[in-house]
């Protein structure tokens, strides 16, 4: 079921006023696949293993630079903290419009992803002088971003020893 809700959610979007610096919210119109489908994809990290997580990422608007994912464990105290509190983080290559890969859980049971479009590939989650993000970035489940992270109950799925499947549109 949880597999089914990331096709159905629409996501909002944060959105910096040209010139003014005030964030907005905006409705990103939805366009995750919802045809299982999709999800057949080949790339060299997917491998049919074991709590495998195929994901796509929509929104990727240029070739250019690298995809970051980290995997994040069902623990609010660990969850966006990096380094410090993901389970696995996987990069790739950007390919436009969608980016497809896979990573695996190191188990069964509920997990965050958080992913950013890393465009200059510094290996970095580049920031504004404000503090707001300067890429793109997407969470697990798209949950409405306001002026901060969403929480971590919108972002957690199941993964089982089939796996799961994710979609997350770019902000």
């Amino acid at each position: 079921m949880l597999r089914n809700i990331q096709a159905l959610i629409k996501t909002f979007i944060l959105v910096v006023a040209a010139g003014a610096g005030t964030p907005q919210i905006a409705l990103a119109e939805d366009s995750l696949p919802n045809d299982p489908e999709q999800f057949n994809f080949d790339h060299v990290s997917c491998r049919g293993e074991p709590y495998e997580i195929r994901i796509i990422i929509e929104g990727v608007k240029k070739n250019e630079g690298l995809v970051t994912a980290d995997l994040y464990p069902n623990e609010e105290e660990h969850f966006l903290r990096g380094g410090k509190g993901r389970v696995k983080l996987a990069r790739y290559a950007a390919k436009a419009p969608a980016t497809k890969f896979c990573i695996t859980a190191p188990g069964p049971g509920l997990f965050a992803v958080a992913i950013y479009h890393d465009r200059n590939a510094n290996k970095s989650f580049d920031k504004t002088g404000v503090g707001l993000p300067a890429e793109p970035w997407g969470i697990s489940n798209n949950p409405r971003a306001r002026f901060g992270p969403p929480p971590l109950d919108k972002a957690i799925f199941e993964v089982t020893e089939d796996g799961a499947t994710l979609a997350i549109k770019l902000n």
